[in-house]
Parts: structure tokens; C-alpha cells; sequence
């Protein structure tokens, strides 16, 4: 069992609530991505969107926010997806080749 690699990037504008995750596992060849959502910090808003969700308010846009890839993470994140493309390509060679013996 390989250990799950961990990559963080920070939006372009530097802001803390905007950053993802990324959880590669090597072992199931799986990509996983994680999203900060935006923070509501001031008092009288979070007690409002709390009345809100007690009532049982649901926005039907869900709750979205932007993150703006920085130049330097480009790099980062295609080594990230080469990983996964190449786990996957291994992965039909090994079942062509599980076919082709069945076949034989």
C-alpha cells in the first residue's frame, strides 16, 4: 500500500479561502479534489444563514466560489494528471492482455 500524495495550491489572488486539494492514490490510480468554500466571518451573517437553514432555505445554485490557477502550479497539476492518465492506460494493457490469454 502506497502512501496517498497530497498536493495544495492557492488561488492566484492569495486567498486562504481559496484553495484546493488534491489527493492522489497511487494504489486505485484515483484523483481526488477538495474545495475551500468561502468563510462567512461576520457575526450577523452567519446568524442569518443559520435562521436560513433552520427554516430549511436551500440556494438552488449550491454553494459556488472561483479559484484562479496560478502559473507556476501549471506544471504541478500535469504531473498530477500524467499520473492518472498513465494508471489507466496501464490498467486496459493489463486487461487486453488478460483478454488476449483467454482468448489463447
Amino acid at each position: 500500500m502506497e502512501k496517498l500524495q497530497t498536493s495544495y495550491y492557492e488561488c492566484q489572488c492569495e486567498c486562504s479561502d481559496h484553495t484546493i486539494r488534491f489527493v492522489y492514490d497511487p494504489d486505485e490510480n484515483e484523483l481526488y479534489t477538495e474545495v475551500q468554500l468561502y468563510q462567512y466571518h461576520n457575526i450577523f451573517v452567519r446568524i442569518w444563514l443559520a435562521i436560513k437553514y433552520i427554516f430549511g432555505y436551500e440556494c438552488k445554485y449550491g454553494h459556488w466560489d472561483c479559484w484562479m490557477l496560478k502559473n507556476e502550479d501549471c506544471n504541478g497539476i500535469k504531473e498530477l494528471l500524467d499520473k492518472v492518465i498513465d494508471g489507466r492506460k496501464n490498467k486496459e494493457l493489463s486487461y487486453q492482455e488478460i483478454v488476449e490469454i483467454k482468448k489463447g
